[in-house]
């Protein structure tokens, strides 16, 4: 079974700035500025990818190693949990 993850969608107003993400979550009231590659993760998020998945498609397009990129993955959205900005589907 794939652990699907997904963006939070509630209480969070997202406005794209040329490849970066801009993130208002008005639970904490704080606001969250997205690297490119960041970007690139929060959105696969939303197509319910897993982890590997988002890697690979990370390694392709940024053109970097897969384990690099599995590993950016990784932090990138144990990050973004802690923030709770994705949840686990």
């Amino acid at each position: 079974m794939v652990n699907a993850i997904c963006p939070k969608l509630t209480g969070v107003t997202v406005r794209p700035v040329e490849d970066e993400l801009l993130i208002l979550d008005s639970e904490t009231q704080r606001i969250h500025q997205l690297n490119p590659t960041a970007s690139f993760i929060w959105r696969c998020c939303g197509e319910s990818a897993s982890e590997a998945e988002i890697a690979s498609l990370l390694a392709e397009k940024f053109a970097v190693d897969k384990d690099i990129a599995l590993r950016d993955v990784a932090e990138t959205l144990r990050r973004l949990r802690e923030l709770k900005l994705v949840v686990d589907a």
